[in-house]
């Protein structure tokens, strides 16, 4: 797929790469939307997406996805025109200086020679491209930023490409892998062996033998809903299990293995860095050292699939099941408490998230906003007929829906899109899209502001509250689902939610949206209940 902003500078890539990939080519005005859009596309369908657009500020609303995309390592491809280099800083229309500019986001920048009109610049300018398309892909794969200064004329035809200028990327050859001597020496001694596997799209080769790890007697497993990890001993609500079950009641683990992308609950972080005596080894392809829990002393730089099947092979059957035995009884009972919570709360977004993860039909994809949607989402059992993505590289609730209609339009299966009020508005002009594909579903979940604020400890009670922590909107959502052509369902109350859900998910000619209103002082007595809190639903200041 080719996503191409629309500009003048830009002109000769739009007509190259159009000659070149058609249909491939998708138009999508903001750039900040378009670069979110491809990376909803690369991530699900496990391939580079080319960026294009024109110079200017055009280039730096690319930032905001490409650095989602760095930190969840996905291999975007941002084709940026520039001006000729003798007009940067000579107050020419359009110009900034654009090369290098993204260069603490990215995997690698580069930029072409400005006239390739010899066979040499040529060469040099196949060189360039094909080291940044070989350097997307590499182990750790991630975003690349390659910038085209272009002359005058721009509208003129272009030459044919020469075929000789192709070079076919190779992967690197398979490599066996063998674990650490290290590392077996202290399997043979640990009794409790701890494993968390962050978030992670791709598992069709980690899963298998994170199930089988998980039924070995000394081993705990933990994964969340975006780590896509289900199974039958797989914890998958860490937050709900530590805010419900006293450290005491757990046996703590004397080795903790880590690996996969972001971990959202922040009780599991808080638990495993103040735990004493361990030893704990991150796997993965890193580019740099990654120590999210503050106790890593070991790593292994290898593909975490190929890790987790060796360990397979050695960790006992032997041990005793004592340590499991304890989280899994643990998950059990914070299980039964958010049973006896849900059932006792009014209609808020807890009862929300609740209902409507219930009723999400079989092989769809659940995107997870950010903010209080996707810590929401962490209460509940995860499903292993779905398939959840969310970004959580660097968490911004600036392009959430656009991502979500990316992985629509690659995918073709129905895609639920859950996003906060403040989310959605904020990315709205994900709608403005002539590709908006209608298996995409939209839930605004509308708390009238930031309803995370009014959760965690400290905003609320600050004087600008209103105005600059919960920043309330005067937004109406239904006009503006109307003025993008969306179907339109508002919510309003559970008998209302449970009527609509399936008529909402069912196919329709078109993309729709649901607004659920929701109050946000039961919104946090119902929080402050499944945080296992004194509830408390005092108006904040």
């Amino acid at each position: 797929y080719v996503v191409i902003s629309p500009g003048s500078r830009n002109a000769p890539l739009i007509d190259a790469f159009y000659a070149r990939f058609g249909d491939h080519c998708i138009s999508i005005v903001d750039e900040r939307s378009a670069g979110y859009f491809a990376l909803g596309l690369a991530r699900h369908a496990l391939s580079p997406v080319v960026l294009i657009c024109t110079s200017g500020t055009a280039v730096l609303n690319y930032g905001p996805s490409l650095a989602e995309a760095y930190y969840q390592r996905i291999p975007l491809i941002a084709i940026t025109a520039d001006r000729p280099l003798e007009l940067i800083d000579q107050q020419d229309n359009q110009t900034i200086r654009q090369n290098n500019i993204f260069h603490n986001i990215l995997k690698a920048s580069y930029q072409l020679p400005q006239n390739n009109t010899t066979h040499s610049t040529l060469v040099e300018a196949r060189t360039i491209i094909n080291d940044a398309i070989d350097t997307s892909l590499k182990a750790s794969k991630g975003p690349v930023h390659i910038n085209v200064p272009l002359t005058e004329p721009l509208y003129d035809k272009l030459p044919l490409p020469s075929d000789d200028l192709i070079i076919q990327s190779l992967s690197d050859d398979e490599k066996g892998f063998s674990l650490p001597v290290e590392l077996r020496k202290q399997l043979d001694h640990a009794k409790n062996i701890l494993i968390i596997h962050g978030q992670d799209s791709q598992t069709f080769e980690t899963l298998p033998a994170l199930r089988s790890l998980s039924q070995k007697n000394c081993v705990v497993v933990i994964a969340e809903n975006i780590a896509n990890s289900v199974g039958e001993k797989i914890i998958d609500s860490p937050e709900l299990l530590l805010a419900h079950i006293g450290k005491k009641e757990l046996i703590p683990p004397d080795l903790v293995i880590y690996s996969g992308g972001q971990i959202v609950s922040g009780k599991l972080k808080s638990y495993i860095r103040n735990l004493n005596n361990i030893v704990c080894w991150r796997i993965g392809e890193d580019e740099y050292i990654i120590d999210t829990f503050q106790r890593s002393n070991r790593v292994i730089s290898h593909h975490h699939s190929e890790v987790y099947k060796a360990l397979t092979q050695i960790v006992s059957e032997d041990n005793t099941d004592l340590f499991q035995r304890s989280w899994l009884n643990a998950g059990k009972t914070a299980s039964l408490l958010r049973s006896k919570i849900i059932s006792s709360v009014p209609f808020s977004d807890l009862k929300v998230f609740h209902l409507i993860l219930n009723k999400i039909p079989e092989n769809s994809i659940l995107e997870l906003g950010n903010s209080s949607v996707i810590r929401y989402s962490q209460f509940f059992d995860s499903d292993e007929n779905l398939t959840y993505y969310s970004n959580r590289g660097v968490s911004g609730i600036d392009g959430c829906l656009s991502a979500s209609a990316g992985t629509a339009y690659s995918s073709g299966r129905l895609t639920v899109s859950i996003v906060g009020d403040q989310s959605f508005v904020y990315d709205s002009n994900a709608l403005w899209n002539r590709e908006l594909p209608s298996n995409l579903r939209i839930i605004v979940i509308n708390n009238a502001g930031g309803g995370i604020f009014s959760l965690i400890e400290g905003p609320s009670k600050k004087p600008g509250y209103k105005y600059f922590y919960e920043a309330y909107h005067p937004v109406n959502i239904q006009k503006l689902a109307e003025a993008f052509n969306l179907g339109y369902f508002c919510i309003e109350n559970e008998h209302q939610l449970k009527t609509l859900l399936p008529k909402f998910c069912s196919k329709n000619e078109k993309p729709l949206l649901m607004e659920v209103k929701t109050n946000p002082n039961d919104n946090k007595l119902s929080f402050n209940c499944i945080m296992g809190k004194n509830p408390s639903s005092d108006n904040p200041e």
